[in-house]
């Protein structure tokens, strides 16, 4: 969509928290980033600052929601690892009495957290401006953040492994059969293209659908959400069989579909 490369690199870490939009005193996580979470990871990387105030921006800085924007960005994720969760309780401050100032709050509440155990995803990434993806392919290379990753949370620090950037084509799948691909697929997209009967389930996964974020404004609201599938149990071997009309082809990585 972008150009005929693109960008391969790891993301992992310890733990990782992605909440779900739905969920309120017991935080429930998605099995992966969604692509406004990747936009900041993304953006981290870069260096690319928050607002300083409400709507309010450094000079000359692009937020990461236009920057990262899905005309802009094509991102693509895969799970290298099964995915695996656990729960830890978070000590977190009690705002519901006020307080004269954010430094005079003393009460605590204690909220369990599922998180995801040693989560690692393969990201794969264009963009329609060279400069933006060469400096990110660049920093990823060098390990040179920065602002320092994260998984979902600021306590679940990730680390970058490169792969390399390599060349990539859009293929049109003209025989109009189920094409092996090995990245989560956003359900919504290719259901609208090719009806309900687009995707061929094995026996031996675990398959899981959730609704994902897709695009947020600068103000944190969402103004689109897909559904995303993604097999849950057999990490870099999961693979879903999709009657799709194009998809991404890259040598020594297998077919993609974009988020």
């Amino acid at each position: 969509m972008k150009s005929d490369k693109i960008l391969v690199f790891d993301l992992l870490g310890e733990y990782g928290h992605f909440r779900k939009f739905n969920t309120t005193t017991s935080p429930l996580t998605y099995p992966i980033p969604p692509r406004p979470a990747l936009s900041g990871i993304l953006g981290a990387i870069l260096g690319i600052e928050r607002e300083t105030s409400p709507d309010q921006f450094p000079s000359g800085m692009i937020p990461v929601n236009e920057l990262f924007r899905p005309e802009k960005m094509s991102v693509a994720v895969q799970l290298l690892r099964p995915v695996k969760k656990t729960r830890m309780a978070f000590n977190l401050l009690d705002t519901s009495k006020s307080a004269s100032s954010f430094f005079n709050i003393t009460n605590r509440t204690q909220i369990e957290f599922e998180l995801l155990k040693d989560p690692e995803f393969r990201i794969f990434f264009q963009h329609d401006d060279p400069g933006v993806f060469d400096d990110l392919a660049e920093r990823v290379r060098l390990r040179r953040h920065h602002f320092t990753p994260y998984l979902g949370t600021s306590q679940f620090t990730a680390t970058t492994h490169f792969h390399g950037i390599f060349p990539c084509q859009n293929v049109q799948n003209t025989n109009n059969e189920p094409v092996k691909i090995h990245s989560t697929v956003n359900l919504s997209e290719l259901v609208r293209e090719r009806g309900a009967d687009a995707i061929r389930f094995e026996k031996g996964f675990h398959y899981s659908v959730d609704t994902y974020p897709r695009v947020m404004q600068p103000d944190r609201e969402v103004s689109q959400y897909s559904e995303i599938l993604v097999e849950l149990s057999r990490g870099h071997e999961g693979r879903f069989l999709v009657n799709c009309s194009d998809f991404i082809q890259i040598e020594k990585f297998g077919n993609i579909l974009f988020l």
